[in-house]
């Protein structure tokens, strides 16, 4: 039993650290799958596997990519 505690205590520790690895303050995260676009600070973007992670370095190129603005972070929409 105490083993199974240490391991899950590791476990969220490892994927908390995973969760806030740094990004740039005008990056945008969005999963290959979904449709949205979030604020690396989002508790959406939180979420999202790693591996399936994408990253934009601005608005413009994510709504390029096709994502919508996430409506939880309301990241901002340029449409320049």
């Amino acid at each position: 039993m105490r083993r199974r505690l240490i391991f899950a205590g590791v476990v969220c520790c490892l994927l908390l650290l995973i969760s806030i690895t740094p990004f740039a303050a005008d990056t945008y995260i969005s999963s290959k799958y979904s449709v949205y676009y979030h604020k690396p600070s989002c508790k959406k973007a939180l979420k999202i596997d790693p591996n399936i992670k994408v990253i934009y370095n601005s608005p413009k190129e994510a709504l390029k990519a096709g994502k919508r603005p996430c409506q939880v972070c309301k990241p901002p929409a340029e449409v320049h």
